[in-house]
């Protein structure tokens, strides 16, 4: 990790920060474009292709390795409890059906999809193939939230429909942990596959999940007791929601991964705890703590996205680099949603079922994944393909967010008064 003029790099990221707060909502409403895909382009500005202040090569740089992993893993803790804060109370227990279908089969579907694309681009062993569907079928978060957040994504957007992208890329996000493990004990070792799913099966599944799990929701419930024991004191002052994610979501994730255990999805099971019995009278607004959340610890993973961006190994790859994006971005994930619509209420309509479809974006969790993987199996193929997936995710998902859902608000718009008429008429 190569770093210079650090003081003008920080002046600049900080200042990029405190524009896109000061002018929050314009971005996105008057330019058309989302707010990760500004913090990308910074990255790329800021990185060895222009500028050259700051050089992340994660696949030949142990230390710029490192860093980027542990920075993807902390943004992925704070962004799936700050998702879980977000739902309504009871969200999650009123539609565990729906949620069941996009995070089961859904999630399988992914990995086959990405599986196969990968291996139509590219000459690789089936094994890897499998390994980089895998690391990028989770949803993000991060990139999913310009999306489900703001006054027109509020009007245009059915609630149950906002919140169902929120939760799965959310869930799934700890969930795929499993996934991405099975094909990496499969590449790592050489037993038989008796042998090979019972590790999986012990490791990957029962520790990995059952500490996340249970730590994760020992930690929730005591971080809402403690909150109402403190409310009950007569010189306690308001706890800020804030501030208590935050340290949740790091205390969680930093106890997991000293066990051995699944931080990622433990932070988003205490932050579901936590909220469930939160009282909803002293929360704070909704929009403010998603802003707070995106502005100052999300975005910044894309800005080191487009720095590590590896030009030279996406221009090498030629014409298969065109073809892996176009057949991930249609049709790692649109299939599956069309063919799975009637099991998730909120995605039967059509138009909705579209919009879920194509707005299961790649990002922080593909990185986080695809570096992990990288530890376990020295894959030095990994990054590009994934950061090319994710890098396109980014730039597909930003130029779109804002149109597509304004169509969506104009078509439902349309339809409603078309209803209307025919009542009024009948």
């Amino acid at each position: 990790m190569i770093v210079q003029h650090v003081w003008l790099l920080g002046f600049g990221t900080a200042a990029l920060l405190l524009l896109l707060g000061a002018t929050s909502g314009l971005v996105n409403a008057k330019l058309w474009i989302s707010e990760p895909l500004v913090c990308a382009g910074f990255g790329v500005a800021i990185g060895p292709a222009w500028l050259g202040l700051l050089s992340l090569d994660p696949v030949h740089n142990p230390q710029a390795h490192m860093f980027l992993r542990e920075a993807a893993r902390i943004t992925l803790a704070i962004a799936v409890l700050a998702a879980a804060i977000r739902l309504p109370q009871g969200w999650i227990r009123r539609h565990w059906r729906g949620l069941a279908v996009a995070l089961g089969p859904g999630m399988v579907l992914m990995w086959v999809a990405g599986a196969l694309v990968t291996a139509a681009s590219f000459a690789l062993p089936w094994r890897i193939c499998a390994l980089i569907g895998a690391v990028i079928a989770p949803t993000d978060p991060v990139l999913s939230a310009p999306v489900v957040s703001g006054a027109l994504a509020r009007r245009a957007v059915p609630a149950d429909l906002r919140h169902a992208i929120t939760a799965e890329s959310a869930i799934n996000d700890g969930l795929a942990g499993p996934i991405v493990m099975l094909p990496v004990i499969a590449l790592s070792t050489r037993g038989t596959w008796h042998a090979i799913g019972l590790h999986w099966l012990l490791h990957a599944v029962l520790w990995d999940v059952g500490t996340a799990l249970l730590l994760g929701a020992a930690a929730g419930y005591v971080a809402r007791r403690l909150m109402r024991w403190a409310a009950r004191q007569e010189h306690a002052e308001r706890s800020s929601l804030l501030t208590i994610a935050l340290a949740l979501a790091l205390a969680v994730m930093c106890g997991l991964q000293a066990v051995g255990g699944n931080g990622v999805l433990g932070a988003f099971v205490a932050g579901a705890v936590l909220n469930d019995g939160y009282d909803s009278a002293n929360q704070e607004h909704q929009e403010h703590f998603n802003e707070a959340i995106t502005r100052f610890f999300d975005l910044p993973i894309m800005i080191l996205l487009g720095v590590a961006a590896p030009w030279g190994a996406w221009a090498a790859m030629g014409w298969h680099a065109v073809a892996f994006v176009a057949c991930v971005l249609l049709l790692r994930r649109m299939p599956a949603w069309l063919l799975l619509r009637q099991g998730m209420p909120w995605a039967r309509r059509l138009p909705y079922n579209l919009f879920a479809g194509w707005f299961g974006p790649i990002g922080a969790a593909a990185m986080f994944y695809a570096l992990t993987a990288q530890d376990s199996t020295g894959l030095e193929t990994l990054w590009p393909i994934v950061s090319l997936a994710a890098a396109a995710s980014v730039v597909a998902h930003g130029i779109t967010g804002t149109p597509v859902t304004a169509f969506l608000e104009k078509k439902e718009s349309a339809s409603f008064l078309k209803k209307r008429s025919k009542k009024l008429l009948t």
